[in-house]
Order: structure tokens, then C-alpha cells, then sequence
């Protein structure tokens, strides 16, 4: 089923690029004709829709990766069928690349001659291998930035309990105040206490 989507797919890629259009509305006047399934047509409308929005961004990956050979210098099937691998192995990383790679080797062995085998194997693979890199790249970076995020929580976290505990001595000062100075002064006799009742 999937390398029959891929298959039609590439039909309506083909059709897009002589057409200079990245309008769905051709590939889904071409789609609808066909007698197959509609699991099929779902599939191969995703890869088109998928490949056209993204082809600016697939181009880059495929220039960085052709070694000795130019994207506009290819014929128009080998330059889709190697866009619309790179789709696949750039946004649908749960499936293999191995797979992918090996379906597009096979799309040129159905629509173009053997010369673009190899070829079409080494690019995707060196693409696939960038790809990857490029994921390890931002994992670590987005792992050191939640570990100095983490450090920085606990660092204000220490620094506003020192704060609050410095604040509560302060404050337990105040309300206890050091006990009255003594003087060196003698004690004053108490006035001996007056009777109240008088002799007879």
C-alpha cells in the first residue's frame, strides 16, 4: 500500500513542479481520478502536501548532501523522489530509514533508469545522517539549558531562605530587647511602713 502511495505521490509531485504550482488542487484533481483505496489516496495526498510545504526547507538538506551534481541539474523525477524521501525522513522519524530509503531507490528503478541508484542511496542516507546530528545537537542543548534553569531555581530557592531566616532573627531581636543596664548605684532603704492604728 505504501509504495503505491509513494508511487502516485511522485506522479503528482512531477505534475506540480512542471506546473510551477504548490496548489493541493492539482495533486487532488490527480488523486481523485484513481481507482484505489482511500487509505492509499490519504497517504499519497500527505506525502505530496507534506513535500510542497516543505520543499524550500528539504532543497536546503539535498544541496548540503549532493556531492558533484547540482538539485536543478537533476531530472525532474530524481529531484522529487529525493524530495519527498526527505520529507518522510525529516517528519515521519517513527518510521525507518532504512525502509524509506530503500522505497525511493525503487521508485528509480520504476520511473527512472539504474545511473540514479546509487546516487539517490547516498544522498538520503548522508541526509538522514545530518538529520540525526542536528537532533543530538538540540537534545544536548536543550539539556544543558534545563540543567543551568534547574541550578538557577536553586540557587534564588537558597538565597530567599537565607533571606527569610536573617529577616526572622532580625525580627526576634526586636521583640526581646537586651535585658535593663545595671548601675553602680546602692539600693535605696524602703521608708519603714507607718501603722495606721494609734495607742490608747
Amino acid at each position: 500500500m505504501r509504495h503505491q502511495g509513494r508511487s502516485y505521490a511522485l506522479q503528482a509531485l512531477y505534475q506540480a513542479e512542471l506546473l510551477e504550482s504548490k496548489a493541493m488542487k492539482h495533486a487532488d484533481r490527480f488523486l481523485d481520478q484513481l481507482e484505489t483505496s482511500p487509505e492509499v489516496k490519504l497517504f499519497a495526498r500527505e506525502l505530496v502536501e507534506g513535500t510542497l510545504l516543505h520543499r524550500k526547507h528539504i532543497d536546503r538538506y539535498l544541496r548540503r548532501n549532493l556531492e558533484h551534481w547540482k538539485l536543478n541539474r537533476l531530472s525532474t523525477t530524481v529531484r522529487n523522489i529525493l524530495r519527498m524521501a526527505a520529507y518522510e525522513l525529516y517528519h515521519h522519524p517513527e518510521l525507518s530509514h532504512s525502509v524509506i530509503i530503500n522505497e525511493a531507490v525503487e521508485l528509480c528503478k520504476d520511473f527512472v533508469d539504474d545511473s540514479s541508484h546509487a546516487l539517490t542511496n547516498s544522498v538520503l542516507q548522508r541526509v538522514y545522517d545530518q538529520i540525526i546530528e542536528e537532533r543530538k545537537t538540540k537534545a544536548q542543548a536543550k539539556s544543558e539549558a534545563g540543567s543551568t534553569d534547574e541550578n538557577s531555581k536553586i540557587t534564588t530557592l537558597a538565597d530567599e531562605n537565607s533571606t527569610d531566616e536573617n529577616s526572622k532573627n532580625t525580627a526576634l531581636a526586636d521583640e526581646n530587647p537586651t535585658d535593663e543596664i545595671l548601675t553602680d548605684e546602692p539600693d535605696k532603704e524602703m521608708p519603714a511602713p507607718v501603722s495606721l492604728y494609734r495607742r490608747k
